[in-house]
């Protein structure tokens, strides 16, 4: 290996960041020896290069033409490398560990080895805690309870010193708030992830740590609606992904930001971010981060009444559109066709597409959303002056969001729809705004219906 190492390769390589390939290629840079490359990383890495005193140098390891300094150096290379094997070791450990628990649930535990490091052991709960977010919230808040008791328990000596251990420790209480966050326990979620925030301030201040607290403390934030906390917290994100040269990781940060900037009203701004995203993502890398960004930068641009742009857009990004992950989200692309036809006058075929989605959401059980697109399909037909056939929906629509009791301003809009239609009163522009406020409630629970087509 003849370039050296980035300063932030030799950071990784002390906190175990770097794959086994690379971690040995790096090593063995520094065990040439490259002082260099350890006296520009010692900072981040909280190490002292400054001479010891002379009574703490044995006279016998002292030849004559060896300075001070190269005896710090040698210090710190040994202190790294050997916490780097240290963490190779256990992380080798937690992998193995994660393949018994991935066996089971609860009871896979009884067949871990009894030998097991506590780091192997906190490092397998949190990656089987994270394994489970889509498929049981309650078992992945489980996990990470497990993980956190663990984290009590490790070794100063083992992990370089007490402030690394609160660094851990800070880690596996952010993934338990996670964890809260995800099984939609928001209260606890967030106490966890103070108290996460606060261990994080008592240990060494990890960059890396910090990146990804603030990153679970934007999806608590965006969840409790508190859009522009979120996206502040991701803006430190995006400066530290583009200084570790990484457009990919900035991508995905923009997604999130043009996401939230969106649900917060600002479609402006949402369609900047998410085109930005665009340019930066690598689909091969993560196809399903460029076909989300793709997929929202269409939402935000019909929201905004932008329906020539959103067919562009569909066409200029349909590589990433190809395989939008799961037949929900395959519903919701097809819903988002129908919509840019309806808004370019094409109602004919937004007609059939609205039909089709309904029964597609009422196959995978999601009968409000069906209820929804069923209004989208009774504004289609009015256009076309299928006045009866409209009416009809709209008041099937109301009936099915009465049954299904949903949230008291929701249930007022739908009741204001459906005493137009009894009334014939009834107009393509009142549809349209009982639609849009339906679908922007899911994202703001808080909303209030203003009724602005009934004041023409």
């Amino acid at each position: 290996m003849n370039d050296h190492p980035s300063r932030e390769e030799v950071v990784a390589l002390y906190r175990g960041g770097l794959s086994p390939e690379r971690a040995e290629e790096v090593s063995r840079h520094l065990l040439a020896p490259c002082a260099s490359c350890l006296e520009e990383a010692a900072p981040a890495m909280g190490l002292n290069l400054a001479p010891e005193p002379p009574w703490r140098e044995p006279l016998a390891e002292k030849p004559e033409k060896r300075t001070s300094f190269d005896a710090a150096i040698n210090r710190a290379l040994r202190k790294v490398l050997r916490y780097e094997r240290y963490l190779r070791h256990q992380r080798a450990q937690a992998l193995k560990a994660l393949r018994v628990l991935e066996t089971g649930g609860m009871e896979a535990l009884d067949k871990l080895p009894p030998r097991l490091g506590h780091f192997a052991r906190m490092e397998a709960f949190l990656a089987r805690s994270w394994q489970l977010r889509h498929d049981d919230p309650q078992l992945m808040v489980h996990f990470a309870v497990l993980a956190t008791e663990v984290s009590q328990r490790l070794d100063a000596r083992e992990l370089d010193s007490p402030a690394r251990v609160t660094d851990f420790q800070a880690r596996a209480y952010a993934e338990l708030g996670n964890a809260y966050r995800v099984a939609n326990q928001p209260y606890q979620a967030s106490l966890i992830l103070n108290r996460a925030r606060r261990l994080f301030e008592r240990g060494t201040r990890d960059e890396f740590l910090e990146v990804r607290l603030l990153e679970l403390e934007a999806s608590l934030a965006a969840d409790r609606r508190e859009f522009g906390r979120a996206s502040a917290s991701l803006v430190k994100v995006a400066d530290f992904y583009s200084r570790q040269n990484d457009p990919h990781l900035v991508g995905r940060t923009l997604v999130m930001m043009g996401l939230y900037a969106g649900n917060k009203g600002d479609l402006e701004r949402a369609v900047e971010l998410l085109e930005k995203s665009l340019d930066l993502i690598d689909s091969k890398r993560e196809p399903s981060l460029a076909c989300a960004a793709a997929h929202n930068l269409l939402v935000f641009l019909i929201d905004g009444g932008r329906f020539r742009d959103a067919k562009k857009l569909r066409l200029a990004h349909s590589r990433h559109l190809v395989n939008p992950g799961g037949r929900i989200n395959e519903i919701k692309f097809r819903a988002l066709e129908g919509r840019i036809d309806a808004g370019l006058g094409n109602y004919p075929r937004a007609e059939t597409i609205f039909a089709e989605v309904i029964a597609g959401f009422e196959e995978v059980g999601l009968p409000i959303i069906a209820s929804i697109e069923r209004l989208d399909l009774a504004a289609a037909l009015l256009a076309q002056g299928k006045a009866g056939e409209a009416f009809a929906l709209i008041l099937e629509a109301a009936e099915i969001f009465a049954r299904l009791e949903i949230q008291r301003e929701a249930l007022m809009a739908v009741v204001l729809l459906r005493d137009a239609v009894e009334m014939q009163t009834a107009t393509l522009e009142m549809v349209e705004e009982v639609a849009r406020f339906l679908r922007r409630m899911e994202i703001d629970p808080a909303l209030r219906f203003e009724g602005r087509a009934w004041e023409e």
